[in-house]
């Protein structure tokens, strides 16, 4: 199991992780209704990225979703051709905390973060503990929700220039790049659809002891669910191969989570919805 969860951690920075100081657990979110309806797509012209994050941010003004989970299933594609297959279950409170179980449950492995810090456990023993940042999260989700700082430094801790933004075209659709000038595909980067102010690429480079491995991260499906725009499909290239793909089932939305969800300490406790 510990393969898998090393896996994990350098298959898809989405299981990196990012900035909050956090360490008790609260009460488990309300489930609660969006009190307008969604936002509706408009062109959104910004000059930096602090106003292209903000009008992220303000798209929901405080009606962002509290709570998520979801039955992940993922195919991981070999350089022989092979695809292998495999399934999570994730419980996410916005913003800041993930927990991902590694299927079938009686594993008791997985990961379990809270702001920074990332906690795995492998046969319900905790085998690591590391702070890293998660891009998807962050761009994803609290970027809606989180304060204008916490995604802010998050992109920091991400080696994301953003001095730099430039306007761009993908998949047929206007975006801002911010990050890289035009022709670097190297650099660390997000791509946002302009009209609807969502996440559609996350690049980023990592060193390795035989060089260096671009992740080319690409969102393929939003799906509306209960007056939101949720992810449900992500693609990670590799540099250039097809390497990961993740899509949700059984999306639920601002349901009450059991106590101790995101608590370490209570880890086995946890069990997995029906």
């Amino acid at each position: 199991m510990r393969s898998q969860i090393l896996l994990v951690m350098l298959a898809v920075p989405a299981c990196s992780y990012f900035q909050s100081a956090a360490t008790t657990e609260p009460a488990p979110a309300t489930a609660t209704k969006p009190t307008t309806s969604r936002p509706v797509s408009s062109a959104v012209r910004v000059t930096s990225s602090t106003e292209l994050i903000k009008a992220m941010h303000d798209r929901y003004d405080g009606k962002y979703l509290k709570t998520m989970s979801f039955l992940q299933n993922n195919t991981r594609y070999t350089t022989t051709g092979q695809e292998l297959k495999s399934q999570w279950y994730e419980h996410i409170e916005i913003p800041g905390k993930l927990r991902i179980a590694f299927l079938p449950a009686s594993q008791k492995s997985g990961l379990v973060q809270v702001g920074d810090r990332v906690a795995s456990f492998d046969n319900g023993i905790r085998v690591d503990f590391r702070p890293s940042v998660n891009p998807l999260l962050l761009l994803t989700a609290d970027v809606y929700a989180a304060p204008l700082a916490t995604i802010t430094r998050g992109l920091d801790s991400l080696h994301v220039d953003q001095e730099i933004i430039r306007s761009e075209e993908w998949e047929g659709q206007p975006v801002y790049v911010v990050g890289a000038k035009a022709g670097d595909t190297t650099s660390n980067q997000l791509w946002v659809d302009r009209d609807h102010l969502r996440l559609v690429r996350f690049i980023q480079a990592q060193k390795t002891g035989k060089g260096i491995n671009v992740s080319d991260i690409r969102v393929l499906n939003y799906k509306e669910i209960e007056g939101f725009e949720v992810p449900t499909e992500f693609l990670v290239l590799r540099n250039g191969r097809p390497f990961w793909r993740e899509q949700y089932a059984d999306v639920r939305i601002n349901e009450d989570f059991p106590p101790g969800t995101f608590d370490q300490a209570r880890w086995n406790d946890i069990p997995i919805p029906k």
